[in-house]
């Protein structure tokens, strides 16, 4: 897993982020604002990168984070996106129990 390319990592976890939001392909382009559902489907495949804004905006339609997107470990793509998401109080906690 941890030698699969980013634009292979990205696009799994678009089509599974996609998938939880309940969202068909051709739904999430126009949520998205993509002219089409093509490159969506390239973003999902691997064999297109989506510049930052849109992969930004795909983590917003499909309510996630951009960076629970990019993780490196799929095990900790759903702590990412709490911590992304997380007010300043929960986020002391956490780093007091870290420490």
């Amino acid at each position: 897993m941890e030698h699969e390319r980013l634009a292979q990592r990205v696009g799994r976890r678009l089509r599974a982020a996609r998938f939880a939001a309940g969202l068909t392909v051709r739904e999430a382009a126009r949520l998205a604002g993509l002219p089409g559902h093509t490159q969506l489907v390239r973003y999902e495949n691997g064999t297109a990168q989506p510049p930052l804004e849109r992969l930004a905006l795909l983590a917003t339609v499909y309510g996630t984070t951009p960076a629970a997107l990019l993780a490196v470990h799929d095990e900790a793509v759903a702590l990412i996106a709490v911590i992304e998401r997380a007010d300043e109080a929960l986020l002391h906690r956490l780093l007091s129990a870290l420490a």
